[in-house]
């Protein structure tokens, strides 16, 4: 502990346990090893070891590299642009692009590698011949997107008629697809140290495994240096003024497709073509062909890449659509438009380009003066020729496709960011109590899962410190928190649009996808598009919204450091701002604004999942967090001039020593890793039933293929008698020990006399003959801390939630057959155990059986819920007259579910009143009146709701069948607003359009040319899984024929009142 307390402050209790645990008492340690050890001189004979020579040379090793970019200047000519000025940038670190490719491939993570693309497909169990079930392509990885699979054909067809010369017949020929990153990063929180990496992944890796920091799955590719400083003084020197913003936007484009020239360099282009040879990881020799198939970057970025302007007439990448038509996001015209308008890398556009480059550099044009803006303005594109059009544009490849959407900065921190901030700017006009409910509202949602839903901060209109992640809780949150904050009028609209927004981000960020979803994605695009400009045209003009603190601070800085560039380009300060001009302490009016472009790429999702995947394995997100790796490599340089050097050094380094360990006997497969117990939740005080955070309970281990596991430990136990007799006046304890009595004589007989059909065994009478048989040993509870429940997820997962009774306690369970509902609810009182047997029946060896006890929630009938309804289920508590407290199997718990209160709704004790052990010690003896269920707050949740989820039995159906549209009546009616007027256009009476999947002939459902997967769901596996049994019924009956349900469990067909005992 000393060693702790000394040194470092970077050393955390995990890293002391880590360093005792997997070091220290590790079975090969040995401390005479370490004699004479010196960390200085190892990391030295690491760098010969990896390198090979001085500085950063082995094949896939870094080097350091330099570019030229020419420098252009208004009405100068040159001869040529080679002979123009051009600027050095030197320390530009890299690593050869077709070497590192080959490491990638030849490392041990190339087993888990997909080298054979292929297309998935779900087939649902029929149990007719005559009825053929139907065939529904799924997408989930890169490996089974469209694009790969075209690439991949592309490669077979080379393969069987131009194989390279050679090449053994038997060789397999592979496409190696590439997902490329890149964005600069801040290192420090205080300090300008920055750095702007480029990375990429081997797309054959499954998304699961490849998005985990601790996979070691991404692969640095290069550190872009920053447009030096130097360039002012340069320029100046060459011209005799400084550069204008116009030239320095075009040199810092230069910069980095200068960079991605370096990169892309012969060899590159030659394996690009020809292929390379490789032994890969799972020892087969093939010959791989490099394919660029994403590249993922904020919009900043990809117009940097792309060589477009920033926000210009036509801001998006991928299509021509001007910036006054983004507004109609959705429509069927506006859909047509993106088809229509395609951005393409064509020969006219490379011609044009090369003569533009001749004028600004001959003529002394200025990069965007009238002349060049004459021919390049209406695209938007810039006077820049990309490095990947110039290698790779006579093979087929347009960069403009591999730009995918990027969920985390388009919607989380894009769409929905402007969305809330302009909510709080109404708010803000309504008055400032408003405001403090709503961050009120916030701090009490609770959170959910192990950081599912993190604990709000008690400023969330503030929206300072706030990264995606928390604004990606709050979309998931928001509907029971604005509820009933603004105006009735109002407030429908405001509560329309947050459910569709919702239900967006909820669909698009499904992680495995199929027909039916992305034909539910489609639809809710348009209905997003209607909400979003509904909310424009009536509701924001009613408000005279202003800006927030925030933006007023932001607008000051800005105008300070307008100031500060140009007194150190002009050696003057900035003249006094006019009077148009606004002063810092005025807050300047805002408007709601749909014509951007983060708003305009929600129409691409449906086709980029198509194409390319589904969302979570290009999303930026991944990028970022490996950003942390960089950050966490700054701290251990010296922070000098060579820091980005140092940092080259240790990212090798890094990745020896993790490749030395995953080839050790033993090792765990990349990306494994050890969950922390770490929990996000408000402490509540134990009671009676529940143990305390501070109570130590052996949980031993858990097998996924257990439905669930509560400890067997007795240590913690209370009398039933005392338990009842020191709460006698408490309604939740009314008829605890004979209700309880009950539950566990059923159970008993349940065990002892096994149905083979559950579901259509008569419900069990209890008899007094049966409770007096019983014995409960010792007269005790024992009581337990938590419970872990496992469960398949709709993307064929298995997943596991924590149930504890102080904590996160509110569970789902699925309903009887026929009910209105597909699940009930309930929050956990307590787990505990019991030692039962009869007397007189047989053995008398006491049976171990664990028991929840339960407060039911009921389903409020009187409120809609729903996609058609836009509206999120109801619930209540229970009423004293309605056996509001029970005790069930856990066998019965589907999983947890997250409940947020109806605040609007307000508090009662009219369910339960008085004090009693049902509510925790913070709840003052009150209820809330109602509470929403939390669909949106997990995908898995979402699907549950939405049916069709492939890893989910079949048991409900809450939306319309696929060909039918759920969201779209047509275009919104919007009196005298001139976005509806133009939004009604000669397809707005149109239906929507659906095509049904071909069947399986057409689909080549088994064929090995078409290399399809089909999956079948294993309903009967599952439900024994889940200790459910199917209706036999269910096997008997014609698939096309209305059946009960197959997830029914044993003994749950009869009513609540009859069971929940």
């Amino acid at each position: 502990m000393r060693w702790f307390y000394s040194g470092s402050v970077t050393k955390s209790a995990a890293e002391l346990d880590r360093l005792v645990n997997d070091v220290i008492l590790a079975e090969d340690f040995n401390p005479r090893d370490l004699q004479g050890f010196s960390a200085t001189q190892e990391l030295k004979r690491m760098d010969e070891h990896t390198d090979g020579s001085e500085s950063f040379p082995a094949a896939d090793g870094w080097r350091r590299g330099t570019v030229k970019i020419p420098l252009p200047k208004a009405k100068v000519q040159h001869d040529s642009e080679a002979s123009a000025p051009t600027l050095e940038v030197n320390n530009v670190y890299y690593r050869p692009f077709l070497a590192s490719i080959k490491a990638a491939y030849e490392d041990v993570a190339a087993r888990q590698y997909h080298f054979i693309p292929f297309k998935l497909f779900s087939c649902a169990a029929s149990a007719s011949e005559a009825h053929p079930p139907p065939v529904e392509r799924l997408y989930s990885e890169a490996y089974n997107s469209d694009a790969l699979n075209k690439l991949n054909d592309e490669i077979q067809e080379k393969a069987r008629s131009d194989r390279e010369p050679g090449d053994d017949p038997e060789m397999e020929y592979a496409v190696a697809p590439i997902a490329l990153y890149s964005d600069s990063t801040h290192l420090t929180n205080f300090g300008v140290a920055s750095l702007w990496p480029v990375y990429y992944w081997i797309a054959s890796l499954s998304k699961y495994i490849r998005v985990m920091p601790t996979a070691f799955a991404a692969h640095h590719l290069a550190y872009i240096p920053s447009l030096p400083d130097i360039i002012q003084q340069a320029y100046e020197q060459q011209y005799g003024c400084p550069p204008t913003a116009a030239i320095l936007r075009f040199c810092k484009k230069e910069l980095i497709q200068q960079i991605w020239l370096l990169l892309l360099d012969d060899d590159f282009v030659t394996a690009y073509v020809h292929g390379f040879v490789v032994e890969c990881g799972d020892g087969i020799k093939r010959r791989i062909f490099p394919r660029i198939l994403t590249y993922s970057a904020d919009y900043p970025e990809k117009c940097l890449i792309a060589c477009i302007k920033f926000l210009g007439r036509c801001p998006c990448p991928d299509c021509l659509v001007e910036k006054s038509r983004i507004h109609f996001m959705g429509t069927k015209s506006d859909m047509a438009l993106r088809r229509k308008k395609v951005r393409e890398d064509t020969p006219w556009l490379r011609r044009t380009l090369s003569r533009v480059r001749g004028w600004i550099f001959g003529r002394g044009f200025a990069p965007e003066g009238k002349h060049i803006e004459g021919i390049l303005g209406a695209t938007s594109t810039s006077p820049n020729q990309s490095a990947f059009s110039r290698r790779l544009a006579e093979f087929g490849f347009d960069i403009y496709r591999t730009l995918v959407p990027d969920l985390m900065h388009e919607f989380e921190l894009g769409v929905w960011k402007s969305t809330v901030m302009h909510l709080i700017r109404i708010l803000t006009c309504i008055g400032t109590s408003t405001v403090n409910e709503l961050n009120s509202r916030f701090a009490s949602v609770p959170t959910f899962g192990r950081d599912t839903i993190r604990r709000f901060g008690t400023n969330v209109a503030g929206l300072k410190k706030m990264a995606a992640r928390d604004f990606e809780d709050m979309v998931q949150c928001a509907i029971p928190v604005f509820e009933g904050l603004l105006p009735t009028a109002h407030d429908h609209v405001v509560h329309q649009m947050l459910f569709r927004l919702a239900t967006w981000h909820a669909l698009a960020k499904l992680r495995l996808h199929s027909d039916t979803t992305l034909s539910h994605l489609e639809n809710l695009t348009r209905a997003l598009g209607q909400a979003m400009r509904a909310f424009k045209s009536k509701v924001c003009p009613s408000y005279n919204t202003r800006e927030l603190d925030k933006e007023v601070a932001a607008r000051a800085r800005r105008r300070l450091k307008k100031r500060k560039d140009t007194k150190n380009n002009n050696g003057t300060s900035l003249p006094q701002h006019s009077k148009s001009e606004d002063h810092d302490g005025e807050r300047v009016r805002k408007e709601f604004n749909l014509n951007t472009y983060k708003f305009h790429r929600l129409g691409d999702y449906t086709s980029s999942i198509r194409q390319t995947g589904t969302i979570e394995g290009t999303s930026t997100q991944t990028g970022e967090l490996e950003h942390r790796r960089c950050k966490h490599f700054y701290v251990r340089t010296n922070k000098n001039a060579t820091f980005v050097s140092q940092i080259a050094k240790h990212q090798r380094r890094e990745r020896f020593v993790n490749d030395i360990h995953q080839r050790a006997p033993g090792a765990k497969e990349p990306g494994a890793r050890k969950h922390s117990a770490r929990r996000l939740f408000t402490r509540r005080t134990a009671g009676p039933l529940q143990l305390g955070p501070d109570d130590f309970e052996p949980l031993g281990p858990v097998s996924p293929r257990d439905h669930h596991r509560i400890s067997d430990d007795q240590r913690h136990h209370v009398d039933i008698t005392g338990f009842v007799l020191e709460n006698k006046d408490d309604p939740a304890v009314d008829n605890f020990a004979r209700e309880l009595r009950y539950h566990v004589v059923e159970r008993l007989h349940e065990l002892h006399n096994p149905s083979p059909s559950p579901t259509n065994t008569p419900h069990f009478v209890l008899s007094s003959q049966d409770l007096a048989a019983l014995r409960i040993r010792h007269n005790r509870m024992y009581i337990h801390k938590r419970m872990l429940v496992n469960y398949t997820s709709y993307d064929m997962r298995r997943q596991q939630d924590s149930i504890n009774p102080s904590s996160h306690n509110d569970i789902m369970l699925l309903a009887p057959a026929g009910s209105s509902h597909p699940h009930l609810y309930a929050r956990v009182l307590g787990i505990f155990h019991v030692n039962v047997y009869l007397a007189g029946h047989g053995t008398e060896e006491p049976t171990l059986l664990q028991v929840l006890w339960v407060r039911w929630f009921n389903l409020d009938e009187s409120a809609p819920w729903g996609l058609d309804a836009c509206a999120l289920p109801r619930l209540e508590f229970a009423p004293l007259y309605d056996d509001p407290f029970g005790f069930i199997s856990p066998d019965q718990v589907l999983r947890s579910i997250h409940l947020i209160p109806a605040f609007a709704h307000g508090r009662s004790d009219v369910a339960l009143p008085g004090y009693t052990l049902a509510r925790s010690d913070d709840e003052e003896d009150e209820d809330w009146n109602f509470y929403y269920v939390g669909i949106f707050s997990d995908r898995d949740i979402f699907m549950r709701f939405l049916s069709g989820g492939i890893g989910h039995q079949k048991v409900y159906s809450s939306t319309p069948t696929a060909h039918q549209n759920t969201y779209d009546d047509g275009e919104e009616e919007l009196e005298g607003d001139t976005l509806a007027s133009a939004a009604r256009e000669e397809d707005a009476d149109q239906d929507m359009e659906y095509h049904e999947p071909d069947g399986p002939d057409g689909m080549g459902s088994s064929s090995d040319e078409e290399g399809a997967d089909v999956v079948e769901r294993d309903v009967e596996e599952e439900a024994a899984d889940f200790g459910y049994a199917p209706s036999d019924s269910d096997s008997s009956s014609d698939s096309g024929s209305e059946q009960p349900s197959e997830d029914e469990p044993a003994g749950r067909h009869q009513e609540k009142s009859e069971w929940l005992c």
